[in-house]
C-alpha cells in the first residue's frame, strides 16, 4: 500500500480531493433536503445519483490510470465535470423559491428559510470546488510518478 501511495502523481491526489469534496457535497445536499424547511418534502434523487456516479468514475480513473489511454481519461473527466454541473444546477433550482422568499419578497422571510438557504449556499460552494478540482486534474497529466 505504501508503494502505491508513493507512485501517485499530482493528478491522482487532486482527483481524490475532488471525490472527497463530492461526497461532502452530497451529504450537505441530503441534510439540506431532509431537515429544516424541507423536512417531509420529496428529495430530488438526481444530484445524489450523479454524485455517486462521479465518485465511482473518479475511483475508476485512479484505479486504471496506467492501463487506459489518456484520451479516455479526458472524456471521463469531462463526463464527471458535467455530472457535477448538473448537481449544482439541480441544487440551485431546488432552492430558488426559498431564496426568493428570503431575499426578495418582504414579509416572507423566516429564520428557518434563512438557515436552509445558508446550508444550500455552503453545499453549492462545495460542489463548485469539487468541479474545479476535476477541471484542474484535467490540466495535470501526471497520474503516476516516473
Amino acid at each position: 500500500m505504501l508503494e502505491w501511495i508513493k507512485k501517485q502523481g499530482v493528478a491522482t491526489w487532486v482527483l481524490l480531493a475532488g471525490a472527497i469534496l463530492t461526497v461532502v457535497s452530497m451529504i450537505l445536499y441530503i441534510v439540506n433536503s431532509t431537515t429544516g424547511y424541507f423536512a417531509g418534502s420529496d428529495v430530488n434523487a438526481l444530484p445524489i445519483v450523479f454524485s455517486v456516479i462521479a465518485v465511482l468514475l473518479i475511483c475508476a480513473i485512479i484505479a486504471f490510470s496506467g492501463k487506459i489511454n489518456h484520451a479516455v481519461f479526458d472524456v471521463l473527466l469531462v463526463v464527471i465535470a458535467v455530472l457535477l454541473a448538473v448537481c449544482i444546477a439541480q441544487f440551485i433550482m431546488g432552492r430558488t423559491d426559498v431564496a426568493g422568499d428570503q431575499w426578495f419578497i418582504p414579509g416572507m422571510e423566516s429564520d428557518e428559510k434563512g438557515a436552509c438557504l445558508n446550508g444550500a449556499i455552503v453545499g453549492v460552494v462545495f460542489y463548485c470546488i469539487s468541479a474545479l478540482t476535476v477541471i484542474a486534474a484535467a490540466f495535470v497529466a501526471n497520474f503516476k510518478k516516473d
